[in-house]
């Protein structure tokens, strides 16, 4: 069985899904609709130096798309695949919901788009400016623990994600900019190019607005089971969804433990349209991760798979 990974917001570049738009035409339909969608040219956005691709709305729904693209083009060219789960990062997780079939194109695209613009405008209420940090070689108690000392001194500071030995805070650049790694007992910081926060208690704000959309968006329609982010444990019907990807905002991403849920039935991951979970499913699992984002990794991947058909 394969289990399905969809990357979030940080693993966007220009360039994105155009391979997949030179070789095949479902790729080209799909930018189509999106751009109508949208009202926004999405080749030109993914393919041309263009600013917004840094801004949330327009991140969420590059890699919506690109996502999409991907994992349906991978399934017409194998014809069927034993999926397991679906795995998402964050964002992703709202991706591996439009690939289990609970969100149409159109509707998953609007959803993001407007998720990234709640967190902007929320963000933007801050007085002070915000971000996140990741933090290599920490143990997950000490930061937790630096963290709630933090807020305790009215430092605004959150554990965001849990990636293994990465683990990212949120926070106000304020505070991110001064901590050092010797203090957090971590190996290296690096500062991640977000102008937004995610999955914290900074976002609280937008989880009533939020929640409505994804009540409007979501069909009761799944042909595989969804990881939840916030509690690492599967949900396959619209009423689990809702629960599970309103509270994915205000609570840390156990993207580790979802990888250790997914261990036990997974024979191999496949990531559509990003890399950035094949390099930590490296650390985090035993298992072969193969990224699909061109043509040559999609036909390696095809490769791959029917390969593990006939074993």
């Amino acid at each position: 069985m394969v289990v399905a990974l969809f990357g979030g917001q940080g693993s966007q570049h220009v360039g994105m899904g155009r391979d997949f738009c030179t070789h095949f035409s479902l790729a080209r339909e799909m930018f189509e609709e999106a751009s109508d969608v949208l009202q926004t040219d999405m080749q030109a956005l993914l393919w041309e130096e263009d600013a917004r691709l840094s801004q949330s709305p327009y991140t969420q729904s590059a890699l919506f798309l690109v996502s999409m693209v991907a994992f349906r083009v991978f399934m017409r060219e194998i014809g069927e695949l034993p999926v397991s789960a679906g795995l998402g990062h964050s964002l992703g997780e709202i991706s591996a919901n439009g690939a289990s079939g609970a969100l149409s194109l159109a509707k998953g695209l609007q959803l993001v788009f407007e998720r990234g613009s709640l967190m902007e405008r929320v963000c933007a209420q801050s007085p002070k400016e915000l971000g996140m940090l990741a933090v290599l070689g920490a143990s997950k108690e000490s930061l937790l623990d630096f963290c709630t000392q933090a807020r305790s001194q009215g430092r605004a500071l959150y554990a965001a994600n849990f990636n293994g030995s990465q683990i990212v805070l949120a926070g106000t650049k304020e505070v991110l900019c001064t901590l050092q790694a010797k203090d957090l007992g971590a190996k290296k910081l690096v500062l991640l190019p977000m102008n937004v926060v995610s999955h914290c208690e900074i976002l609280a704000p937008m989880l009533k607005d939020f929640s409505a959309l994804l009540a409007q968006s979501l069909e009761d329609h799944y042909t595989f089971s969804v990881v939840s982010n916030a509690n690492a444990l599967l949900y396959r019907s619209k009423e689990e969804a809702l629960k599970c990807l309103g509270v994915q905002l205000v609570q840390p991403v156990l993207y580790d433990a979802c990888v250790q849920l997914c261990e036990s039935s997974a024979s191999y991951y496949l990531e559509f349209g990003t890399s950035v979970l094949k390099n930590l499913n490296k650390r985090l699992s035993s298992k072969p991760t193969l990224s699909i984002t061109d043509q040559a990794s999609l036909q390696e991947a095809l490769k791959f798979t029917r390969a593990q058909a006939t074993k």
